[in-house]
C-alpha cells in the first residue's frame, strides 16, 4: 500500500496534468459546499428551543395565570362582564332598548285603553280579595272576640258583589263557566280568555270567603275551634280543586277555534292540553280526599298525661295561662290545653315552648285564601 508522501506527488502531477487540458484551473475558487439547513454562508444560527417535560410546562403555566390569558384572548382585561356579556354588547344594546322602549309602553297604553273596563273590573275584585281575605283572617284569631257584626256585613257583601259583576255583563253569560260551559262570545281570543278566566276565579273566591265567614260566625257549641282549622283547609282545597276545573272549557274553545290552523292542529292541542290537565287532576283529588277525611277524624297531636305529670308542670297552660282543659302532652313531653295547642298547629309546625316539629304544614288552616289566579 502506498504511503502518504508517495500519494502527495502523483495528485501534484495530476493537477499540472489538468491544469495543461483546462486554462484558467489554477486561478478557480474551491466549489461551494452545500450549506446546512437552517444557516447561510454567513452561518447564521437560529436558536430552537429545548424541549421540556411535561412537569415543567404545567409549572410553568400555573405560575402565571395572566400570561396564558393574554396569550389566549390578547389583552387579560377583554371587557366582558363575569356573566360572560361583553360590555360592547350591552352598549349597543342600550340605545336599542331606548328607541325601542317607548313603542312598548304606547303599545301597552293602547292594549289597556281598549279592555279598560275589564282590566278596572280586575283590578276593582283583586282588590277587594285582599282587603276581605285580611279581615277574615282577623276575625278567625279573634276566636271569642270576633265581631258577628263584621262576619255577617262580609258575608252579605261579598255575594252583592259577584251578583253586581254577573249584571253588568249579562249578555256574556259569564255564570255559565260556574257549571263548566262555554260563556256568550262569537269569537274566543286571547283577552277573551284572561277575562273569562279571571272573573270566575275571583268569583268562586269570594264565594268561598262567605263560606268561611259563616264557619267563622258559628258558636262553639256548634263546631269547636280545634276543628276549624281543619275544616278551613278542606274548604280552600275544595275551592282550589273547583276553580282548577273551570278553565277547562274556555281553554277548549280558544285552542279549538283558530280559524288560521288546520282542524288536526287544532284537535292535537286540545287532547294534549287535556292530558296534562287530567295528570294534575288526579294528584289533586286525591290531595282534596285527603283533607275531608282529615275533618272527620278526631285528631290529637299527643296522649292524655297524668295527674302527676300535670302537677310537675303546674296547673296552668303556658298559652292560654289558665287551668288546663282537656290537656294533651306532646311527644316532646310539654303540655297544653287540646283546643290551645290544636289552633297553635293551625299556624304553626313547631311546640310553642322548645320548636320540636310536631305537625305538618299549617297551610290555608288559618282562614286565608290563595290570592294566584288559576289561569290554566
Amino acid at each position: 500500500m502506498a504511503s502518504a508522501g508517495e500519494q502527495r506527488p502523483l495528485t501534484d502531477r495530476l493537477e499540472n496534468v489538468l491544469q495543461g487540458f483546462i486554462p484558467g484551473l489554477a486561478t478557480m475558487e474551491d466549489p461551494a459546499r452545500p450549506v446546512a439547513v437552517g444557516q447561510g454562508r454567513d452561518a447564521i444560527i437560529i436558536d430552537m428551543p429545548a424541549a421540556t417535560s411535561p412537569a415543567e410546562e404545567n409549572r410553568n403555566g400555573a405560575g402565571s395565570p395572566s400570561e396564558g390569558a393574554s396569550a389566549e384572548g390578547g389583552d387579560g382585561d377583554n371587557g366582558e362582564r363575569p356573566g360572560g356579556i361583553p360590555d360592547g354588547h350591552l352598549r349597543a344594546l342600550r340605545p336599542l332598548m331606548e328607541r325601542t322602549l317607548p313603542f312598548v309602553l304606547i303599545l301597552l297604553l293602547k292594549i289597556l285603553y281598549d279592555h279598560r273596563l275589564g282590566v278596572l273590573v280586575l283590578i276593582g275584585m283583586g282588590a277587594a280579595f285582599f282587603h276581605f281575605n285580611s279581615k277574615i283572617k282577623e276575625q278567625i284569631a279573634q276566636r271569642d272576640k270576633r265581631s258577628l257584626r263584621s262576619l255577617l256585613f262580609m258575608f252579605l257583601l261579598l255575594p252583592v258583589n259577584v251578583v253586581l259583576v254577573y249584571y253588568v255583563f249579562a249578555d256574556q253569560q259569564l255564570p255559565k263557566c260556574l257549571i263548566f260551559l262555554k260563556p256568550n262570545f262569537e269569537k274566543t281570543d286571547f283577552w277573551t280568555l284572561l277575562w273569562v278566566i279571571g272573573i270566575t276565579d275571583y268569583v268562586i273566591k269570594y264565594i268561598t270567603m262567605a263560606t268561611k265567614c259563616l264557619v267563622t260566625a258559628l258558636p262553639r257549641v256548634c263546631l269547636s275551634f280545634k276543628r276549624r282549622g281543619r275544616l278551613f283547609l278542606c274548604i280552600e282545597s275544595i275551592s282550589q280543586f273547583y276553580r282548577f276545573l273551570t278553565p277547562v272549557p274556555i281553554w277548549m274553545a280558544f285552542l279549538s277555534e283558530g280559524t288560521d290552523s288546520h282542524w288536526l292542529f287544532s284537535y292535537a292541542l286540545v287532547l294534549l292540553y287535556l292530558m296534562v290537565k287530567a295528570c294534575i287532576t288526579y294528584s289533586k283529588m286525591f290531595e282534596c280526599f285527603a283533607t275531608v277525611r282529615n275533618v272527620l277524624k278526631d285528631s290529637q297531636y299527643g296522649s292524655r298525661p297524668s295527674s302527676e305529670q300535670i302537677q310537675v308542670v303546674g296547673e296552668a297552660c303556658p298559652i292560654c295561662q289558665d287551668n288546663f282543659n282537656n290537656p294533651v302532652e306532646l311527644h316532646c313531653k310539654h303540655i297544653f290545653c287540646e283546643e290551645c295547642v290544636t289552633m297553635w298547629f293551625d299556624r304553626e309546625r313547631t311546640c310553642p315552648m322548645c320548636r320540636a316539629k310536631v305537625a305538618d304544614s299549617p297551610q290555608w288552616r288559618d282562614g286565608s285564601t290563595t290570592g294566584i289566579i288559576q289561569w290554566f
